[in-house]
């Protein structure tokens, strides 16, 4: 009766863990969705690289101070002096610009313009109506038409000037993540995607916390039970498939590095940028290996190579090996099972590609914090806040669990088929 419980109890764990596993694949993979949508909203080409918010930017700043503009009291005499200022200097410097051109197509130096302008003294009386054309230039800027007609005409250069200037931005996917969350900003998207993020996320934990005291169960099951039955092997096995193969679906890490605000002063407005994603990258082991293989270099091929057979191929044939063991003990004496089986942990380094990934992420996460502080002290005049959103994803613990759990097997295996290997 005892032994009928703890098969109907490790069926259920099985069956839960399995309902589990299949749910937190699917909500992953549409998590991981939503994140690759948000990440490309606020990808900095659409940012702190882009002209047209630069423009933008700008545009806003001279519309604000055009309608500040006060031309009364001391403010009219402050601009007099300096719209008085300019002109003499615009006259003056015109004046040795013409002078020196007449000079240079003269005949043995003799100019008779430059004579002219001095007998008739011409940039004298230009100089002497400086005061009118300064009260006439005020004047104008007074009225509210004549300043509508500026703001469209500075506009209008702007958009010239990157038009000419500056590459631009293509915003094909942009504009069809918009059209997706049926919204026509990226404020009102990104905030329909993170609350569509918060509900995943939700989901998730409840089915983490399942799997994770289910997965506790079978482990101390494996560890603390001293006999095991052909049926329970098979239980555990399967079971550490499951987490191997999340462990290398799933994503093990979430490289992120990004400016949360930037910000600084031009002539009296502020000129900020926030939430700018200046790098991401999020891998399976699979992804990985897909990528390293499909590259030219060779190095990078044999990485690629080196991470399938330990962290997929030998891991699989090891789990495949030891099924084909349980239904068939005859096996232990074929020499390719009992490799896998017994002998081949020291070898498929599964345990060495966690600490190998765990460290990848640690020296990730410190280059990065070490280069965003470096750009936060760029300038005293930049007001820079960076964040390091990396983090180990799910898989890396999905990977971690089967590590831990494919060695309590292994060794409960081991001492089911003591006897025959020492006879061997």
């Amino acid at each position: 009766m005892k032994h009928y419980l703890l098969k109907i109890t490790l069926c259920l764990l099985f069956i839960f863990t399995s309902i589990s596993s299949y749910n937190l694949y699917n909500l992953e993979n549409f998590k991981r969705s939503l994140k690759k949508d948000l990440i490309e909203l606020s990808d900095i080409k659409y940012g702190l690289f882009n002209v047209d918010k630069w423009k933008d930017q700008l545009a806003t700043i001279i519309i604000n101070r055009l309608e500040e503009l006060n031309l009364k009291g001391k403010d009219r005499e402050v601009a007099e002096k300096k719209i008085k200022k300019l002109l003499y200097e615009v006259i003056e410097n015109f004046e040795i610009s013409y002078k020196r051109q007449n000079r240079e197509n003269s005949f043995f130096g003799i100019s008779y313009e430059n004579i002219g302008a001095d007998v008739f003294n011409i940039f004298g009386r230009l100089k002497q109506h400086v005061p009118e054309i300064t009260d006439q230039i005020i004047n104008f800027l007074e009225k509210e038409e004549n300043r509508e007609s500026i703001k469209d005409y500075i506009l209008l250069q702007l958009d010239k000037y990157r038009n000419s200037t500056f590459q631009k931005v293509d915003y094909e996917q942009f504009n069809l993540i918009l059209s997706k969350y049926r919204t026509d900003n990226k404020n009102d998207c990104s905030i329909i995607i993170k609350n569509s993020i918060r509900n995943y996320n939700k989901q998730i934990n409840s089915f983490l916390v399942v799997t994770f005291i289910c997965y506790m169960v079978i482990l101390l099951y494996t560890l603390l039970s001293k006999e095991h039955s052909t049926f329970n092997f098979i239980i555990f096995i399967i079971t550490a498939l499951q987490f191997l193969l999340l462990g290398v679906l799933l994503p093990m890490i979430d490289i992120d590095a990004r400016i949360g605000i930037m910000e600084f002063e031009l002539i009296g407005e502020t000129i900020s940028f926030k939430d700018q994603v200046l790098y991401f990258k999020s891998k399976s082991i699979v992804e990985m290996s897909k990528l390293m293989l499909s590259q030219e270099k060779f190095e990078v091929t044999v990485v690629g190579i080196l991470v399938v057979t330990f962290s997929i191929i030998f891991p699989l044939l090891k789990i495949i090996s030891s099924l084909g063991l349980m239904f068939h003990g005859q096996l232990v004496n074929n020499k390719m099972i009992s490799f896998l089986v017994f002998k081949s942990g020291k070898w498929s380094m599964a345990d060495v590609m966690v600490v190998a990934i765990f460290m990848s992420y640690i020296g990730f996460t410190g280059i990065i914090s070490s280069q965003l502080n470096q750009l936060e002290k760029i300038s005293k005049s930049l007001n820079i806040l960076t964040t390091n959103n990396s983090e180990l994803q799910h898989g890396f613990y999905f990977f971690l669990g089967f590590v831990i759990l494919s060695i309590s097997i292994s060794q409960s295996i081991t001492n089911l088929y003591k006897e025959s290997l020492n006879y061997n």
